[in-house]
């Protein structure tokens, strides 16, 4: 038997686990398995995603010319002694 993790998983959400057979037991925890590798898969993506963004921009200059313009925004706004 294959199990597919797309089809095979609705046989599983409404059976209460008290009431399934050890098969159906195993099943469900490798569908948890499967659930939680997929969701930290997902997560690990969009950190290096944004490790990357970052990084680009950080190495084109951008973060520094947006830094030096910011500064220089707050000096001319700040009261002359």
């Amino acid at each position: 038997m294959v199990f597919n993790p797309f089809q095979d998983h609705n046989r599983y959400l409404d059976k209460d686990p008290k009431d399934m057979t050890l098969s159906e037991l195993r099943m469900l925890l490798k569908i948890k398995r499967m659930d939680l590798q997929l969701g930290w898969n997902e997560l690990e993506g969009k950190i290096k995603f944004w490790q990357r963004v970052t990084r680009s921009l950080r190495e084109s200059g951008i973060l520094d010319k947006a830094k030096e313009g910011i500064q220089s925004y707050l000096q001319k706004d700040s009261p002359k002694e």
